[in-house]
C-alpha cells in the first residue's frame, strides 16, 4: 500500500462514511437473523441424520473458509438434539474424526459438547472425552494449547466441580501431573503444565480450598524436584500461595524460595519463566508483609536482596520491571519485621548454578561468598535505599535490549495465517498498540475487503480505533519527532534523497497542524 492509498484509506470522513454503511448493514442482518430464526424451527433428528450432519460440519472445521459457519452449525445440532443416546453418537464421532485432521477443531467442538450437556454428562463420559482431548498434547500449535486450556477447565466449571473431592482431583489434577512428570515427551510435559496453569486459575477464582488442598503436597514435590523450564509451573505456585498463603508450607517455605531464586538466576530459561518467577517472589515478601508470622529465614533475605538486585541489570526490560518490583516488597519486608539469623536449612552455595552470572565473555562471577554485613548495618543500608528510592535507579541503561512485544505480534501473524482474522484483530486493539494495529492495516492493500471479513461490531471498533488515532495526529507528531533526532545528530543530508523528501513534504505540511515542532523541521530542512 503506497503512502497516498494509505492517505486515501485513513481519511477521516472516508471512515466515518463506511461506519455508516456498516452501522446500517448491521440493522438489516440483525433483522434477517430474527426472521431466519423465526421461520425455521428446527425438530430433533434421528440418529442417522444427526451423525450425517456433524460428520459432514465436523470436516467443514479443517476448511477456514466454512469454518465459522461450521461451528455455529454445529452448536444447533448439539443443542437441539440433547439425549445421553445422542451423547454416545457424538463422542463416537469425535474418537474417529474425519481423515485425523484438526486438533483445535475437535478440542473446540467437545468445549461445545460440554457447555450444552453440563452436569448431565456422566463421569464416564467425562473421561470419554479427556481420552480424546490426551491424543492431542503433543501438538505444539499455541491455538491446540490455549482451546486445550479452555476446555480443560470449562470441563471443571461445568461438570467435575459439583462431584466429590476425590472424583475431581483424580480427573482434573492427576492426569495431568502424571504427565508433567513421567518423563514422557517434553511437548506433552509442556502442554499439561500450560492446562494445570489455566485450571489453578479457574481452582483460585472458584475458591475450591480443598481440591487446592488435596493436590498442594504432591504439586509441591514437583515444584521442588522437577526441572523447571516453563513459566506455568511459577504460575501454578503463585495461584496456590494467593489461596493458601505461604505461611502454610511451614518447614518447606526455604525450599520454595530457593528454588525460585534459582529459576531467577538460571540464564538459559526464557525471559518469560524467570518473570514469572519474579512475580511469585514479589508475592511471598507481600504475604510475609501482610502476616503475624513469625519469620526464620536467616540470611537468605540478604541472598534474595543480591538475586533481585542482579535481576534489576539484565538485559530484557520485563525483567528488570520484575525484579525491581521483587526488589522493593522484599526491602519493605526486612525493615518490617526482625529476622531471626538461624543457619539456613538450604545451603545455597551448594545448589548447582546457583547465584552465578554469565559474563559477556563466557566467564562466571560468584556472589554466594561476599562478605554478610552484619544486620543492623544491612537494615540501615535498605532504609537508606529506600528512602531515596535509591533501586528504582539500579537499570544499566548502556546494556539493554529494547524488546518490542514480539508475542503479541507474532500471535497476531500466525492468526492472521491461520485464517483467524477476527481473533488477530481482537487481539491488536486489546493490547492497544496503535504502530502494531496500523502495520496490521497496511498489509491488506485492498483495504475495503478487510473490513467485509470483520462481524460489524468489531469493524465498527476498529474503525473508531482508527478515527481517534488519526485526530490524536499520533504518527505525524512522532514521524517529526524521529527528523528532529536526526537532525540533532547532524545527520539532515541523509534526507536528500527525493522519495524521503516527498515523504517528509506530505507529513510536515499535508497531515500536520501549524505546531512549533512542524515548525522547527522544515525551517531545518530548507
Amino acid at each position: 500500500m503506497s503512502l497516498e492509498e494509505f492517505d486515501a484509506f485513513t481519511s477521516l470522513k472516508v471512515l466515518r462514511d463506511l461506519k455508516k454503511q456498516i452501522e446500517a448493514k448491521a440493522q438489516v442482518d440483525q433483522k434477517s437473523r430474527v426472521a431466519l430464526q423465526y421461520i425455521q424451527k428446527a425438530q430433533p433428528l434421528s440418529q442417522y441424520d444427526l451423525r450425517i450432519q456433524f460428520q459432514h460440519w465436523l470436516a467443514k472445521l479443517d476448511d477456514l473458509s466454512t469454518r465459522q459457519i461450521a461451528y455455529s452449525n454445529i452448536f444447533q445440532l448439539v443443542q437441539q438434539n440433547q439425549s445421553q443416546a445422542n451423547l454416545q453418537l457424538l463422542i463416537t464421532c469425535l474418537q474417529t474424526p474425519i481423515n485425523g485432521k484438526g486438533s483445535e477443531s475437535i478440542v473446540k467442538t467437545i468445549n461445545i459438547i460440554i457447555g450444552i450437556y453440563g452436569d448431565t454428562i456422566t463421569v464416564t463420559d467425562i473421561y470419554k472425552f479427556i481420552e480424546i482431548i490426551l491424543k492431542y498434547f503433543n501438538d505444539s500449535n499455541n491455538n491446540v494449547q490455549v482451546a486445550i486450556s479452555e476446555c480443560w477447565s470449562n470441563i471443571y466449571i461445568k461438570n467435575i466441580s459439583k462431584k466429590p473431592v476425590q472424583q475431581r482431583v483424580l480427573l482434573m489434577y492427576s492426569t495431568l501431573s502424571q504427565l508433567i512428570g513421567s518423563g514422557g515427551s517434553r511437548q506433552t510435559q509442556e502442554t499439561a503444565t500450560i492446562v494445570l496453569a489455566q485450571l489453578f486459575e479457574t481452582l483460585t477464582t472458584a475458591q475450591d480450598l480443598a481440591f487446592i488442598k488435596d493436590v498442594v503436597k504432591d504439586y509441591l514435590g514437583i515444584y521442588l524436584k522437577q526441572q523447571i523450564d516453563h513459566s506455568g509451573f511459577y504460575t501454578i505456585m503463585f495461584f496456590i500461595l494467593m489461596t493458601l498463603q505461604i505461611q502454610s508450607f511451614t518447614s518447606q517455605q526455604i525450599q520454595v524460595i530457593d528454588k525460585t531464586l534459582q529459576g531467577i538466576n538460571n540464564l538459559k530459561l526464557n525471559y518469560r519463566t524467570r518473570v514469572g518467577a519474579l512475580n511469585l517472589m514479589k508475592l511471598i515478601a507481600s504475604q510475609y508483609q501482610n502476616s503475624n508470622f513469625k519469620i526464620a529465614l536467616g540470611n537468605l533475605h540478604e541472598q534474595v536482596i543480591i538475586v533481585l538486585e542482579d535481576s534489576t541489570k539484565d538485559r530484557v526490560i520485563a525483567v528488570q520491571n520484575a525484579a525491581r518490583a521483587a526488589l522493593k516488597e522484599w526491602m519493605r519486608l526486612i525493615l518490617q519485621i526482625d529476622c531471626d539469623l538461624i543457619p539456613n536449612p538450604v545451603s545455597l552455595d551448594q545448589s548447582p548454578g546457583f547465584l552465578k552470572k554469565q559474563s559477556g565473555t563466557g566467564g562466571g562471577q560468584v556472589y554466594v561468598n561476599q562478605k554478610i554485613q552484619t544486620q543492623q548495618q544491612f537494615k540501615q543500608d535498605i532504609k537508606s535505599a529506600l528512602i531515596e528510592d535509591q533501586f528504582e535507579n539500579t537499570v544499566d541503561y548502556s546494556n539493554i535490549i529494547h524488546e518490542p512485544n514480539l508475542n503479541v505480534w507474532q500471535k497476531a501473524m500466525r492468526l492472521q495465517q491461520d485464517g483467524l482474522l477476527e481473533d488477530a484483530v481482537e487481539l491488536l486493539l486489546h493490547e492497544g498498540d496503535d504502530l502494531y494495529l496500523i502495520r496490521f492495516l497496511m498489509s491488506y492493500k485492498n483495504y475495503s475487503q478487510l473490513f467485509d471479513l470483520l462481524p460489524n461490531p468489531l469493524a465498527l471498533r476498529l474503525i473508531d480505533t482508527l478515527i481517534l488515532i488519526l485526530e490524536s495526529d499520533f504518527l505525524n507528531i512522532l514521524c517529526l519527532d524521529f527528523i528532529q533526532q536526526f537532525i540533532d545528530c547532524g545527520l539532515a543530508d541523509w534526507f536528500k534523497d527525493t522519495d524521503f523528501t516527498d515523504y517528509l513534504e506530505y507529513n510536515t505540511e499535508q497531515n500536520l497542524p501549524s505546531t512549533p515542532l512542524c515548525k522547527k523541521v522544515r525551517d531545518q530542512l530548507k
